[in-house]
């Protein structure tokens, strides 16, 4: 007798296929590549760790060729990658290739988080993940942490913790700021900066150049309504549209200096303009910086790293980083 084909309970193409024996297609990601005792190309060193048991966060961390001066410790950037919430991996080769260039420029520890992906694990799995990380770092400020990471304890500079990411893992350090903003993290170490890549925000209502047709069929909403079905106010969930009527005030984001990347063929390119804007007018006490990188998709600099354009993003993004 033929094998049956699985049964798909749910698609949302071209990201993911769930199938009915709960088993996962993730159409979009790159392979998963091993970490490095010593990166070919950057000289960068990365090693797999994991934060906590449970749930299950674990992480890669990267250490660049220049770590071993005793005088100068290095800041750490934690990151979490794109994908919509649902593919992609802090393992995967795009985002592992990424940071090693990154890193190597900008001579900082980094840390690539492997939050909780959907369909299993809804919103916010991912945002606590990420704040799980952060009360991690901390502990090893404190010098209570359980489980410390020895290139932590020898070679961070606590007072420079940098969070951000691409996308969805842009909008999950923007919500990671908010919560800094009421809650402390061990010790009371305070978050110095954040990097947000084309930050994956949205509304009900189009603004600026997004198409009116269509605009309640788009791919931002449906994955919205898998990544948290039961939002409320849906689109207009403070969560994904941080600029709505009733939204938290951004003058409580928890850190002193902002740097937003837009690009020209962004989908979020309006909302995150919105967001630089909002910012401002707020009355937020820090320094708020955008950055355009030209006519280009947005992650474009995870994809195609080796052009001119991207060079220049990363070298714009190495230099925030001190």
């Amino acid at each position: 007798m033929a094998n049956q084909e699985k049964e798909i309970v749910m698609e949302l193409l071209p990201l993911i296929r769930l199938y009915k024996d709960g088993t996962v297609d993730r159409l979009l990601s790159s392979p998963n590549v091993p970490p490095s005792v010593q990166d070919p190309e950057t000289g960068v060193s990365s090693k797999d760790i994991v934060i906590a048991d449970d749930p299950l966060v674990s992480a890669r961390i990267f250490l660049p060729k220049n770590h071993t001066n005793p005088s100068h410790k290095l800041p750490i950037f934690v990151y979490f990658h794109g994908g919509a919430f649902c593919v992609e991996s802090a393992f995967s080769f795009f985002v592992h290739r990424y940071l090693n260039i990154l890193v190597s420029q900008a001579n900082v520890i980094a840390i690539s988080v492997d939050f909780r992906l959907l369909p299993h694990h809804p919103l916010p799995a991912a945002y606590q993940d990420g704040w799980t990380t952060l009360q991690w770092i901390a502990s090893h400020a404190a010098n209570t942490a359980a489980n410390p990471e020895p290139w932590l304890l020898n070679y961070a500079d606590f007072n420079k913790l940098y969070i951000g990411g691409e996308t969805s893992g842009a909008n999950l350090a923007h919500n990671l700021l908010l919560r800094a903003g009421d809650e402390s993290l061990q010790g009371d170490l305070k978050i110095f900066g954040a990097l947000l890549s084309s930050p994956f925000f949205w509304g009900l209502v189009p603004i600026g150049s997004e198409p009116v047709e269509g605009h309640e069929q788009s791919l931002a909403m449906k994955v919205w309504s898998l990544a948290c079905p039961d939002a409320p106010g849906g689109i207009d969930n403070p969560w994904i549209n941080p600029c709505v009527a009733g939204a938290p005030s951004l003058a409580t984001l928890a850190c002193s200096k902002i740097l937003i990347t837009i690009t020209g063929k962004d989908e979020f390119r309006d909302r995150n303009i919105l967001y630089h804007d909002t910012i401002k007018k707020s009355g937020w006490k820090g320094e708020v910086e955008i950055f355009d990188a030209g006519d280009e998709e947005h992650a474009f600099q995870l994809f195609k790293p080796e052009t001119d354009r991207a060079k220049a993003m990363i070298k714009h993004l190495a230099s925030f980083l001190v």
